[in-house]
């Protein structure tokens, strides 16, 4: 298995894992063929963007998605969305996606990874298994209108 940056031609290929991703248990999103691609490319021709893929051989088995911006101490990443192929999860792919983009984000001159994930599900377990913590002083707000 590899890990590369993630280019257009990877999008078609991940949009489907993300519907795969996030139409599933936990989240039963309702994601199709049009807005997964939208969402993606959205994120792709963000500013900054940085992504990464993980492939074996050919075969698409994770990614992540984000951009780099500037903050008053420094570069930081926004991560928007990471997923990994449902029958991969548990088998350590997360982690070396998570392991690499920090290497690669530190040679960029990054230093911090911000991200929003469901509170109390198995993605907030991953993420502090990872290193993360709770900001305790930020909350992600919501309004339907």
């Amino acid at each position: 298995m590899r890990i590369e940056k993630l280019d257009e031609k990877h999008l078609k290929e991940c949009s489907v894992m993300y519907i795969e991703t996030f139409n599933s248990e936990p989240w039963n999103d309702k994601w199709d063929e049009v807005t997964s691609y939208l969402r993606l490319k959205d994120i792709y021709d963000t500013p900054g963007f940085f992504g990464l893929v993980v492939l074996d051989g050919v075969e698409l088995k994770g990614a992540v998605f984000g951009n780099i911006e500037q903050w008053f101490e420094g570069y930081m990443y926004n991560l928007k969305e990471m997923f990994v192929k449902k029958d991969n999860k548990g088998s350590g792919i997360g982690t070396r996606l998570i392991s690499e983009l920090e290497r690669l984000l530190k040679e960029e001159g990054v230093n911090s990874i911000n991200l929003f994930t469901s509170r109390g599900d198995l993605t907030e377990k991953f993420y502090i298994k990872n290193g993360f913590i709770t900001e305790e002083n930020m909350i992600m707000m919501h309004k339907s209108i």
